[in-house]
Protein backbone atom coordinates (compact mmCIF):
# COMPACT_ATOMS: atom_id res chain seq x y z
CA UNK A 1 0.00 0.00 0.00
CA UNK A 2 1.23 3.78 -0.87
CA UNK A 3 0.83 6.82 1.00
CA UNK A 4 1.56 10.30 0.59
CA UNK A 5 4.17 12.46 2.58
CA UNK A 6 2.86 15.98 2.34
CA UNK A 7 5.90 18.83 2.35
CA UNK A 8 4.14 22.52 2.74
CA UNK A 9 5.68 24.96 1.43
CA UNK A 10 3.84 28.25 2.85
CA UNK A 11 3.83 31.68 0.58
CA UNK A 12 4.54 33.62 3.82
CA UNK A 13 8.23 34.72 3.44
CA UNK A 14 7.55 37.77 4.81
CA UNK A 15 5.34 40.10 3.02
CA UNK A 16 7.49 43.90 3.11
CA UNK A 17 10.88 41.71 2.58
CA UNK A 18 9.56 39.84 -0.28
CA UNK A 19 8.27 43.20 -1.81
CA UNK A 20 11.37 44.98 -1.18
CA UNK A 21 13.23 42.11 -3.12
CA UNK A 22 11.26 42.17 -5.86
CA UNK A 23 11.86 46.07 -6.28
CA UNK A 24 15.16 45.46 -6.00
CA UNK A 25 15.14 43.23 -8.98
CA UNK A 26 13.42 45.41 -10.90
CA UNK A 27 15.20 48.15 -10.58
CA UNK A 28 18.63 46.21 -10.97
CA UNK A 29 16.96 44.19 -13.89
CA UNK A 30 16.50 47.34 -15.48
CA UNK A 31 20.06 48.77 -15.04
CA UNK A 32 21.49 45.76 -16.89
CA UNK A 33 19.13 45.01 -19.38
CA UNK A 34 19.35 48.53 -20.42
CA UNK A 35 23.26 48.63 -20.20
CA UNK A 36 23.53 45.23 -22.18
CA UNK A 37 21.08 45.90 -24.93
CA UNK A 38 22.07 49.91 -25.38
CA UNK A 39 25.55 48.11 -26.33
CA UNK A 40 24.39 45.37 -28.19
CA UNK A 41 21.33 47.27 -30.40
CA UNK A 42 22.74 50.51 -32.38
CA UNK A 43 20.28 53.10 -29.99
CA UNK A 44 18.04 55.57 -32.27
CA UNK A 45 16.08 58.24 -31.18
CA UNK A 46 13.27 57.67 -28.64
CA UNK A 47 10.11 57.68 -29.79
CA UNK A 48 7.76 58.55 -26.26
CA UNK A 49 4.10 56.83 -26.17
CA UNK A 50 1.64 58.11 -24.04
CA UNK A 51 1.13 57.88 -20.09
CA UNK A 52 -2.29 56.07 -20.64
CA UNK A 53 -0.30 53.34 -23.25
CA UNK A 54 2.53 53.11 -21.37
CA UNK A 55 -0.12 52.19 -18.08
CA UNK A 56 -2.14 49.51 -20.19
CA UNK A 57 0.64 48.06 -21.18
CA UNK A 58 1.64 47.59 -17.89
CA UNK A 59 -1.48 45.83 -17.34
CA UNK A 60 -1.15 43.62 -20.15
CA UNK A 61 2.15 42.73 -18.86
CA UNK A 62 0.61 41.65 -15.28
CA UNK A 63 -2.06 39.61 -17.09
CA UNK A 64 -0.32 37.82 -19.34
CA UNK A 65 2.02 36.90 -16.59
CA UNK A 66 -0.46 35.24 -14.84
CA UNK A 67 -1.92 33.44 -18.61
CA UNK A 68 1.58 32.26 -19.17
CA UNK A 69 1.37 30.43 -16.04
CA UNK A 70 -1.67 28.70 -16.67
CA UNK A 71 -0.35 27.83 -20.40
CA UNK A 72 1.79 24.70 -19.95
CA UNK A 73 -0.41 23.80 -16.91
CA UNK A 74 -3.40 23.38 -19.63
CA UNK A 75 -1.32 21.95 -22.05
CA UNK A 76 -0.02 18.66 -20.63
CA UNK A 77 -4.09 19.12 -19.13
CA UNK A 78 -3.94 20.30 -16.30
CA UNK A 79 -6.89 22.05 -15.03
CA UNK A 80 -6.03 25.66 -14.08
CA UNK A 81 -8.31 28.70 -13.35
CA UNK A 82 -7.05 32.23 -12.69
CA UNK A 83 -9.59 33.96 -10.01
CA UNK A 84 -9.95 37.64 -9.65
CA UNK A 85 -9.76 39.40 -6.01
CA UNK A 86 -8.84 42.32 -4.19
CA UNK A 87 -6.20 42.68 -1.48
CA UNK A 88 -7.43 46.31 0.38
CA UNK A 89 -7.84 48.38 -2.63
CA UNK A 90 -5.70 46.82 -4.79
CA UNK A 91 -7.26 44.28 -7.82
CA UNK A 92 -5.01 40.79 -7.60
CA UNK A 93 -5.43 37.99 -10.07
CA UNK A 94 -4.57 34.00 -8.42
CA UNK A 95 -4.35 30.97 -10.36
CA UNK A 96 -6.21 28.20 -8.45
CA UNK A 97 -5.30 24.71 -9.36
CA UNK A 98 -8.11 21.75 -9.49
CA UNK A 99 -5.83 18.87 -9.25
CA UNK A 100 -2.00 18.26 -8.21
CA UNK A 101 0.68 18.57 -10.90
CA UNK A 102 3.78 16.91 -11.59
CA UNK A 103 7.02 18.57 -10.56
CA UNK A 104 8.14 19.24 -13.51
CA UNK A 105 4.75 20.54 -15.22
CA UNK A 106 4.38 23.42 -12.30
CA UNK A 107 8.06 24.06 -12.41
CA UNK A 108 7.50 24.49 -16.29
CA UNK A 109 4.34 26.81 -15.31
CA UNK A 110 6.89 28.84 -12.76
CA UNK A 111 9.53 29.81 -15.12
CA UNK A 112 7.47 30.21 -18.20
CA UNK A 113 6.87 34.20 -18.21
CA UNK A 114 9.91 34.90 -17.46
CA UNK A 115 11.39 33.05 -20.35
CA UNK A 116 8.55 34.21 -23.03
CA UNK A 117 8.02 37.42 -22.34
CA UNK A 118 11.99 38.03 -21.35
CA UNK A 119 12.78 36.95 -24.99
CA UNK A 120 9.83 38.41 -26.84
CA UNK A 121 11.35 41.69 -25.14
CA UNK A 122 14.86 41.31 -26.22
CA UNK A 123 13.50 40.39 -29.85
CA UNK A 124 11.41 43.53 -29.56
CA UNK A 125 14.21 46.12 -28.71
CA UNK A 126 16.85 44.24 -31.17
CA UNK A 127 13.85 45.27 -34.08
CA UNK A 128 12.48 48.29 -33.00
CA UNK A 129 15.24 50.07 -31.03
CA UNK A 130 13.63 53.56 -30.79
CA UNK A 131 11.17 51.64 -28.17
CA UNK A 132 13.73 49.97 -26.13
CA UNK A 133 13.50 52.18 -22.93
CA UNK A 134 9.99 50.41 -22.93
CA UNK A 135 11.09 47.05 -23.90
CA UNK A 136 13.56 47.75 -20.85
CA UNK A 137 10.59 48.70 -17.97
CA UNK A 138 8.59 45.37 -19.39
CA UNK A 139 11.63 43.02 -18.98
CA UNK A 140 12.43 44.75 -15.55
CA UNK A 141 8.47 44.62 -14.44
CA UNK A 142 8.60 40.78 -15.20
CA UNK A 143 11.47 40.17 -13.68
CA UNK A 144 10.21 41.61 -10.84
CA UNK A 145 6.87 39.72 -11.17
CA UNK A 146 9.06 36.79 -11.00
CA UNK A 147 10.91 37.15 -8.49
CA UNK A 148 8.48 35.25 -6.11
CA UNK A 149 8.21 32.30 -8.66
CA UNK A 150 11.90 32.02 -8.94
CA UNK A 151 11.45 31.70 -4.61
CA UNK A 152 8.65 28.97 -5.12
CA UNK A 153 11.26 27.14 -8.22
CA UNK A 154 13.99 26.99 -5.87
CA UNK A 155 11.71 24.92 -3.47
CA UNK A 156 10.67 23.07 -6.11
CA UNK A 157 14.28 21.99 -7.29
CA UNK A 158 14.97 20.52 -3.98
CA UNK A 159 11.70 18.02 -4.06
CA UNK A 160 12.30 15.03 -5.45
CA UNK A 161 11.54 14.69 -9.09
CA UNK A 162 8.53 12.05 -8.99
CA UNK A 163 7.01 14.19 -6.80
CA UNK A 164 3.27 16.08 -7.08
CA UNK A 165 2.84 19.51 -6.04
CA UNK A 166 -0.77 20.66 -4.68
CA UNK A 167 -2.07 24.53 -4.23
CA UNK A 168 -3.20 25.91 -1.34
CA UNK A 169 -4.20 29.25 0.03
CA UNK A 170 -1.88 29.19 2.39
CA UNK A 171 0.84 27.97 -0.04
CA UNK A 172 1.71 24.68 -1.98
CA UNK A 173 2.17 21.18 -0.70
CA UNK A 174 4.42 18.69 -1.94
CA UNK A 175 2.98 15.35 -2.14
CA UNK A 176 6.22 12.51 -1.84
CA UNK A 177 4.80 8.94 -2.49
CA UNK A 178 5.64 6.08 0.11
CA UNK A 179 5.51 2.60 0.43
CA UNK A 180 4.23 1.38 3.47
Amino acid sequence: MNCWKTINISRDYGTLRLVMFSTSTVLLSFLFYYLIMSTIVQTTEFTPFGFGTFITGLLLLVISHKILHCLPIWLFGGRAIIKFGKYMFVPTMAIKLKEPLSRNVYLLALISPLAIITSLCAVGSIMWPEYLPYFSILTSVNFGLAFYDLVYASHLLKAPKKCFIEDHDEGFHILIKQAV
